[in-house]
């Protein structure tokens, strides 16, 4: 008995074989995990493991593999005769296959469980001046707006995905780059001054957008999770170009563009308008000065736009590079406005020991200037240059004959002057690094330890000429200020991977970790007025009064207005996800987050979530099915925060002033804790016709609570702040997200891709009640700044109110003498919050020449035209003001007056052409250019709107007492029309 069985494994070891192979994608040449191999005809199969190899044991007559993968033409392979086998499998919907970045780790699009879009460099925006990583993206990604806040090059945008998710705290989403959280915050310096205060400058300027490989957005709580108290915002993931194993290769790339006029005019009377107003209204002759002018155009510029890039990489599989260098020169529209940027990256990757230990590092060293104007966000009833511009009497000119600058009576004051007399320059240098370092323990197991740095320090000189005309406490003495700002940020993070096939069927992927994260935030400054010298037109010397501030009759004692406390933050986190056949995918994460902004009370917030994906296609009842090439289900719930209040909320502040002089400023709260969101997703991946056409659906409702809430202390105590949680409100968002992509046309010489998304968000606040009296709270925000309504405010977080409700009293149409009729007491206006958002885009390929648009748009809400209330309104006529068009198509007569109504709120509904660029590939040039092409860009080339401003996509920053705004206009640097042609080229 014992002879026979050992005859028959004898036997069958006989009849067996083993097979062994890697499978790659054809694309790069990658590892390719999770890939069955089957036995054709049988059930015989196995999958591939982390580094793409396979080993199978087979029947000696087997002759055939097939060799299959979600998104992958099924592949037959001959075995015959063979024990190896390498397979290059070729994607059939390129999308599925792209590698998504994740928090801390990286996974392909087809394993994702959560809401995440990836968006690569391909399907960037194109054309234009582009000065920061969210410009990229704009109208590119459902559910995310990015609205210019300013047409100042370099200025801050508003980002938001899904939403506004806090009413007090700042709601731009987390930034990571590299692997490297940042702290959101810029170190250029901000100041306030006689036009009010400046817009922000962008927190991402010293990221130069060339070298920029892919930016994942990650919308869910799936996904964003696994950064805690910092991810309800959600989590735009940055990941810069790396190089490749080859030849070095010298990439060059050069550009030139110019402002070619405003996109949209705000429309004012021109010179024969003015004269037709004055006889309407019965004003005297003698405000016709008898001459055309257009301040308008005088205050714009059209000079030559510069910009300069150059990159180098190369290597082998052991140890690759890659070095770039860009140098720009960006003039602004408005005259002595500008952008300079010079930015060098450096990264490398190296390995050792085998390829086990990894080495890699990630440096950015930028410093760009900005030449700022006289545009400010609260600019009072002496307005800033715009608001001069717009007002000035277009029949009496703008210089006199002697070669001075004319000053009216009217208070208007005249633009070019505030050009000239105003000088605003600030300069930054910064530095994010990172360098890690990774070994292999075993195949299925490894370890990283990260640490990053994020470190800048920026300047400012504000200068303003006494010489100036009709400026209170400038006039006549001159003004100047001197700021100072560093950014210190540092990240050590350890995380340990884990990846591993239990069997044919199941596979994991797990990691977990710890982070510690601190920043710091401080700054400094002088300010001096009263000097001797520029005090008048004719007798002006170049030297600017931040040269000679000791000259000045006052001059302050340095302040420290921007010293913030120290922030740190210590977490631990865990991310496994399972895949059982690439059929069901289950992922689970935890963080766990202890901050220094809590109170000591809530050292420890905990962020849970757990997502699903069911593969539909992948299932045998599909096996048969004509209509969708892949088909999957997502699912999601999980528990995110929000902690991006003031450092040091949580404690007893106070303010150092005047000799023996320190009042508290803020009350301590021991149980203060971060803003938490839950939030449920829901949705569907699809693709048809072999993968041409694909998109995604989702739909989500979001909840925040324990909203974060600041109150003033109760008297008799020190005139101090507190801040508190309330623990019943709660800020809802809720909507969906659609987006579809089509290679309507692909062939050789001809192609055709385009792209559409769209979105709707609906948020509402609920409970937002005083948790001492249970009565509804309504906090006031949304400055009205202007001649005639200052102090007003026109906007309200109220309970079962959207976010920033307009509340403003009824504008009741004019009474016979053609006064404006306004009511007595403020109501809710209307939604200044977009509900639906639109994105188009459409690339067509023709032999050499390739032509790229993109357009996008936003609607259901309305916008606030500050300006038309205070500096275009009708009674400015009768002081030799020049008046806003619709006012003088009203009905309004000269005496009407001045008020904040609801007879300004406009419709902001917008679409529009954001960019398109024409490209022709012109090839190889001569022994050693390679690649080249040329291209033409347009910007902003046309909106489509019925709002009267300068651009309906406009968000001004009017807050009060650091409760943000929303969709109000008020003097904004224009939006340009631009123009850019270039060339690009190897070597």
């Amino acid at each position: 008995m014992g002879l026979f069985a050992c005859l028959f494994v004898i036997s069958s070891q006989a009849q067996n074989k083993t097979v062994t192979g890697k499978v790659t994608d054809s694309k790069d040449g990658s590892a390719m995990v999770g890939v069955s191999v089957v036995v054709k005809g049988t059930k015989v199969g196995t999958q591939t493991g982390a580094d793409g190899t396979y080993k199978l044991t087979v029947p000696s007559t087997a002759t055939t593999l097939v060799v299959s993968s979600v998104g992958f033409g099924s592949q037959e392979i001959s075995i015959a005769g063979k024990t190896t086998a390498d397979i290059s499998l070729v994607a059939t919907n390129e999308q599925l296959n792209d590698i998504v970045v994740i928090g801390y780790g990286s996974v392909r699009k087809k394993d994702v469980t959560g809401a995440v879009v990836s968006l690569q460099a391909k399907n960037f925006n194109q054309g234009g001046a582009i000065y920061s990583p969210a410009q990229l993206l704009q109208n590119k990604i459902p559910g995310l707006e990015v609205t210019n806040t300013s047409g100042q090059p370099g200025a801050a945008a508003t980002i938001q995905i899904r939403g506004t998710s806090s009413i007090r705290s700042n709601n731009n989403p987390l930034y990571v780059v590299d692997g490297v959280p940042l702290d959101g915050q810029t170190a250029r310096p901000n100041l306030s001054n006689a036009f009010g205060s400046t817009p922000n400058s962008d927190p991402l300027l010293f990221i130069d957008p060339n070298t920029i490989s892919q930016i994942d957005v990650l919308k869910d709580a799936s996904s964003t999770a696994i950064y805690g108290s910092r991810g309800s915002n959600g989590v735009i993931v940055i990941t810069t170009k790396k190089g490749t194993p080859g030849a070095i290769k010298l990439e060059v790339g050069t550009s030139f563009g110019s402002n070619i006029g405003y996109m949209k005019r705000f429309a004012v009377l021109d010179a024969g308008g003015y004269r037709a107003a004055l006889k309407k209204y019965n004003q005297p002759a003698t405000l016709d000065g008898g001459t055309n002018e257009d301040a308008l155009k005088a205050i714009t510029q059209s000079t030559l736009s510069q910009n300069y890039s150059l990159a180098m990489s190369g290597g082998s599989d052991a140890g690759r590079f890659r070095a770039t260098f860009l140098a720009s020169d960006n003039k602004g529209f408005l005259k002595k406005t500008a952008l300079d940027k010079y930015i060098a990256t450096f990264n490398g990757n190296y390995k050792f020991l085998d390829k086990r230990l990894s080495f890699d590092f990630n440096l950015i060293a930028g410093n760009y200037s900005e030449q700022l104007t006289s545009v400010g966000n609260n600019s009072g009833s002496q307005g800033n240059i715009i608001s001069s511009a717009l007002s000035w009497n277009p029949t009496v000119a703008l210089v006199g004959a002697g070669g001075l600058y004319n000053f009216p009576s009217n208070g208007s004051g005249n633009p070019l002057a505030f050009n000239d007399a105003y000088a605003d320059k600030s300069n930054v240098y910064e530095f994010l690094g990172n360098v890690s370092a990774s070994y292999k323990i075993t195949d299925k197991l490894e370890y990283k330890l990260l640490y990053g740095l994020n470190s800048g320090s920026g300047t400012r000189n504000q200068s303003l000429d006494g010489w100036i005309n009709g400026i209170a406490g400038v006039s006549g003495l001159g003004a100047a200020q001197i700021l100072n700002a560093k950014l210190n940020s540092q990240t050590i993070t350890h995380t340990l991977s884990y990846r591993d096939n239990f069997n044919a069927n199941l596979s994991i992927d797990a990691v977990v970790g710890y982070e510690y994260f601190k920043t710091d935030f401080n700054g400094n400054g002088i300010a001096s007025a009263g000097f001797n010298t520029n005090l008048s037109q004719s007798t002006r010397i170049p030297i600017l009064y931040t040269s000679m501030m000791s000259d000045a009759q006052t001059v302050t004692t340095p302040f420290y207005s921007y010293a913030n406390p120290t922030a740190e933050l210590q977490s631990y986190f865990g991310r496994a996800t399972l895949n059982y056949k690439d059929r069901l995918y289950l992922t689970g994460t935890m963080r766990a987050d202890g901050s220094s902004k809590f109170g000591k009370n809530n050292k420890y917030g905990y962020f849970p979530s757990g997502g699903l994906r069911w593969v539909l296609s992948n299932e045998s009842f599909m096996k048969d099915n004509k209509v969708f090439s892949t088909l999957a289900f997502r699912g999601s719930y999980g528990l995110t925060g929000n902690q991006e209040y003031p450092a040091g909320a949580s404690q007893e502040q106070f303010a150092l002033g005047s000799f023996n002089n320190a009042p508290q400023t803020v009350n301590g709260n021991p149980n203060l804790k971060w803003e938490k969101t839950a939030q449920i997703n829901l949705g569907l991946d699809f693709s048809f016709a072999g993968g041409k056409i694909y998109g995604t659906f989702d739909y989500y409702n979001r909840k925040t609570s324990d909203i974060l809430f600041q109150t003033n202390a109760i008297q008799p105590a020190p005139n101090s702040i507190s801040f508190i949680n309330l623990p019943n409100a709660n800020l809802i968002n809720k909507g969906f997200e659609l987006g579809l992509g089509a290679a309507l046309i692909n062939k050789p010489a001809v192609g055709l891709d385009v792209t559409f998304n769209i979105s709707h968000n609906i948020s509402v606040i609920r409970n937002f009640k005083d948790p001492n009296t249970g009565l509804d709270l309504q906090v006031q925000t949304g400055q009205i700044n202007g001649q005639g309504v200052s102090g007003t405010l026109a906007q309200v977080m109220a309970n079962n109110q959207p976010v920033n409700v307009f509340y403003l009293k009824p504008f009741n149409g004019f009474d016979a003498s053609g006064n404006q009729q306004i009511g007595a007491n403020p109501q809710y206006a209307g939604d200044p919050n977009p509900h639906t958002l639109l994105g188009f885009g459409a690339t067509l390929r023709y032999h050499k020449f390739s032509f790229n648009m993109n357009m996008g748009g936003a609607m259901g809400f309305v916008i606030y035209n500050n300006t038309a209330t205070a500096v275009t309104n009708i009674a400015g006529i009768a002081q030799g003001r020049n008046i806003d068009l619709a006012a003088y198509n009203s009905a309004e007569g000269v005496a009407s007056g001045v008020g904040a109504s609801t007879r300004f709120l406009e419709n902001g509904n917008y679409f529009k052409m954001r960019n398109a660029t024409i490209r022709y590939n012109i090839g190889n040039a001569g022994k050693y250019v390679k690649n080249l092409s040329a291209f033409v860009s347009g910007a902003n080339l046309f909106v489509i709107t019925k709002f009267t401003g300068f651009d309906p996509e406009v968000n001004i920053d009017k807050n009060n007492n650091s409760y943000p705004s929303r969709s109000i206009e008020y003097v904004p640097y224009p939006t340009p029309r631009t123009i850019t042609f270039g060339f690009n080229f190897n070597l």
